[in-house]
């Protein structure tokens, strides 16, 4: 469910037919449950079966299961499982969902509710991935490409495709943090750069308005020096792009 460029900039929630709604969250709504809570959110959210194996401290379990094992779990119902990690869960869900959610430990799913009381959808395992993928997008994160490995049979080609996730992985992990594009910064950032924003206003921003502010105004940084170079100097190489302060910068959520 690749959503459309108006959607992940508008304030509104987007629904996702038969399960809930997913907002954008506003720059103040993170300040008030904290930018560590908000990046706790986002980690549960987007972890995949290894990460959730080692968070439970069984990372060398998930590293001996065969592929045939791995397709019997999912992992929906793991987090489901534990009463620890279903809290967690349903206050992560509760943070990017205006609807009201309920865990129905009978069905194994959470039960959305419209304000009115009336039933909106569920959240199950055959549409977790979904709705994490559309906050995902929302939060203005590129979709994430999970391997299968469950389809591998054979034991040598299984242990093959994890060693080379696991090398990949390892290599993501040991990049260094950028702290130039931490969240903070980033407001900082535009505040000061923008000539509508501040730091009084910019909290009614939603984090996905954020970021698109950020590169709109780098792009037209760039734009500005380049047009001043041609003015003084023209443009015999015909370089210049006279319109790129509109051009799409939005490729993938």
């Amino acid at each position: 469910m690749k959503l459309h460029y108006f959607d992940l900039l508008s304030p509104a929630p987007v629904a996702i037919p038969n399960a809930c709604s997913v907002i954008s969250p506003k720059l103040k709504d993170i300040c008030s449950i904290g930018f560590s809570a908000y990046q706790y959110y986002l980690s549960l959210l987007f972890m995949d079966m290894k990460a959730f194996f080692s968070l439970t401290g069984y990372g060398e379990a998930y590293e001996n299961l065969s592929g045939t094992e791995l397709a019997q779990l999912d992992l929906f119902d793991l987090l489901t499982a534990g009463e620890n990690t279903r809290q967690l869960l349903t206050s992560a869900l509760r943070f990017f969902i205006p609807e009201d959610i309920m865990y129905a430990k009978e069905k194994n799913c959470f039960l959305v509710c419209n304000a009115d009381g009336s039933r909106a959808g569920t959240i199950s395992g055959k549409n977790y991935a979904l709705v994490c993928d559309v906050i995902r997008q929302r939060n203005h994160f590129k979709s994430a490409v999970q391997e299968d490995l469950t389809n591998i049979k054979n034991k040598k080609a299984l242990e093959i495709a994890k060693k080379l996730k696991q090398g990949r992985a390892q290599k993501n992990a040991a990049a260094k943090p950028d702290d130039d594009m931490e969240l903070g910064n980033i407001i900082s950032a535009v505040a000061g750069k923008s000539q509508t924003l501040n730091l009084l206003n910019i909290w009614d921003l939603t984090v996905f308005q954020l970021w698109d502010s950020f590169f709109r105004l780098s792009s037209n940084n760039l734009y500005a020096i380049q047009s001043m170079s041609v003015a003084a100097w023209g443009d015999k190489d015909k370089h210049f792009d006279a319109a790129s302060w509109f051009r799409r910068i939005n490729h993938e959520p």
